[in-house]
């Protein structure tokens, strides 16, 4: 199976904190909702994912260490 990569044109994100939850273990907790915006061989397509503070640390420490693994290469 042959795979295409995307590339990256923008990146939005919002912060949020939820104030108020019929499920109060939600009540104030942190997240941020991410857009990424692709080309796919010219065909635009947007992508939307909400993660929480922890998730979102670790998705960016995922991409530095993608990023230095790239450049060890270069």
């Amino acid at each position: 199976m042959e795979r295409s990569i995307s590339k990256i044109l923008d990146i939005s994100w919002r912060f949020g904190v939820t104030a108020a939850s019929s499920d109060s273990d939600n009540v104030a907790k942190s997240f941020l909702q991410l857009k990424l915006c692709l080309d796919n061989d010219g065909k635009i397509k947007n992508v939307f994912t909400e993660m929480t503070i922890g998730q979102f640390y670790k998705f960016l420490h995922d991409l530095q260490k993608a990023k230095c693994n790239l450049d060890l290469l270069l």
